[in-house]
């Protein structure tokens, strides 16, 4: 992780100091979530390296998973809380799973590893975190620095189609595409009751797939599969709210 000074706000205006992290992770739903299986095949079917870079890595579960099967990862996220929680779940891990894993501080929309990646992840609607198309596209660009010649990103996002509505939609701007929405947190307590806790906010900013290409092609970026969910089911339905694509540099 890095040591020096990193600016933070971004962290302040998407909501994410608003709430403790550990009602983000123990939500039921979340907990069960297991993604591991969808990039282990991409990696199986795309990736001819073992370098991969997850950009907003959080907790690590992702990370942990993929560097068990053997990849060299390296996570991404601006969040020194969440870090700190994917350090404590990396101790438990092996010591040649601990080697597979570098973990740093930074900015998804400014970042300098030094590196090329095979894979680059940037899943679980995090690119809805910068709130501006310039920021988005800093991400983008960033992205595509790091990817090698032969890399790919996958990017997954929702929709804004069921979100865009009249000017007075509580919570959504349709100007600027950006939900603010107060936290309603499902929580465990001891007797195994789930229980409602309201704590912070989320700020997010929503894109619609086409204006999604177009972004990849200002940051040197180009689509080559686009899919309707992480089943790599067809995009033919935008109320399905869910779409990835898999992105290579343009040559």
């Amino acid at each position: 992780m890095q040591d020096k000074a990193i600016d933070t706000s971004r962290l302040k205006d998407s909501g994410w100091e608003s709430f403790r992290p550990e009602l983000f992770l123990n939500e039921p739903g979340r907990q069960a979530r297991d993604q591991s299986a969808f990039f282990l095949q991409l990696l199986a079917d795309y990736s001819r390296g073992k370098q991969v870079l997850e950009v907003c890595s959080g907790a690590g579960k992702l990370l942990i998973q993929l560097a068990r099967a053997g990849y060299d990862m390296v996570g991404l996220d601006l969040n020194a809380r969440m870090l700190e929680i994917c350090k404590g779940a990396m101790a438990a891990e092996p010591a040649d799973v601990q080697r597979r894993i570098r973990l740093v501080q930074g900015d998804m929309c400014a970042f300098e590893l030094c590196q090329e990646f095979d894979l680059i992840i940037l899943e679980d609607d995090a690119f809805a975190l910068p709130l501006t198309q310039e920021d988005q596209i800093s991400c983008l660009t960033a992205i595509a620095r790091h990817l090698k010649r032969d890399g790919y990103l996958i990017l997954c996002c929702t929709t804004p189609q069921r979100k865009l509505g009249a000017q007075g939609t509580p919570g959504y701007d349709p100007i600027h595409q950006i939900e603010t929405e107060q936290c309603e947190w499902a929580a465990v307590d001891e007797g195994g009751n789930i229980q409602t806790i309201r704590e912070g906010f989320e700020r997010r900013r929503f894109v619609y797939p086409n204006e999604l290409e177009l972004l990849l092609r200002i940051a040197g970026l180009e689509p080559v599969e686009r899919w309707g969910d992480e089943q790599r089911a067809p995009f033919v339905d935008p109320a399905k709210q869910e779409y990835c694509y898999l992105i290579r540099r343009k040559p």
